[in-house]
């Protein structure tokens, strides 16, 4: 069977805020993980632009805005059904929190038949929502606007030179988004397998099931 997600090709993990962490070494950690690989920090910091009126730094506002509510659950369960999560990574797809105290709420899914993987966050707690993703824009590669994701604005880029890697974040509103960050396996990367392009399949399922609870 050909998953939506290329198995043994795709792996992933939640997403930091590089700024607003007390832990000892100056920068927010996720979850350890078994399959997922090491992958730079993806999301903005939320120290970028503090103070400025939303939106910020050249993101767009966000015209229709979803209800912060439909974060309010867990991603686990709301994010992605189970039907969804198994045409992604296939049947054996399992799921796990991963909240990240600089974010908000995450979850984690993985295959551990094939160690396919990918993680995603809430981001409530930044409050810059895609501002903060401009606000750093000249520090990421390739940051790109890319045609809106279930109506709302987005973005993408590699946080570093590994090309194999590429954050999605889409701004629900103007104070808060979805972020995730996606990086494909060797064999993934020799056969061609885009990140970005994996990023968007996935996060065109979230918000549509979260655009379903507004």
């Amino acid at each position: 069977m050909r998953y939506l997600v290329r198995t043994a090709a795709l792996a992933a993990v939640a997403v930091v805020a590089t700024a607003c962490s007390s832990e000892s070494d100056g920068q927010a950690q996720p979850e350890p993980s078994s399959t997922a690989g090491s992958m730079p920090s993806a999301a903005p910091s939320s120290a970028a632009g503090s103070g400025q009126e939303l939106p910020h730094s050249g993101a767009p506002a966000v015209t229709d805005p979803l209800p912060k509510s439909v974060l309010d659950g867990d991603p686990c369960t709301d994010a992605l059904t189970e039907d969804q999560a198994k045409e992604i990574l296939g049947d054996a797809v399992t799921s796990e929190d991963d909240d990240l105290r600089p974010l908000g709420p995450g979850c984690h899914w993985s295959n551990q038949e094939t160690l396919a993987s990918f993680g995603l966050n809430y981001d409530v707690r930044t409050g810059q929502g895609l501002s903060g993703a401009y606000a750093n824009a000249q520090s990421r590669r390739q940051f790109t606007e890319i045609a809106p994701i279930g109506g709302f604005p987005a973005v993408q880029y590699h946080e570093s030179d590994v090309d194999r890697a590429c954050t999605t974040v889409v701004g629900l509103a103007d104070e808060y988004a979805v972020v995730m960050s996606l990086a494909v396996g060797t064999k993934g990367a020799e056969e061609g397998d885009d990140p970005c392009e994996a990023g968007r399949l996935v996060m065109e399922r979230v918000v549509g099931n979260l655009k379903a609870k507004a």
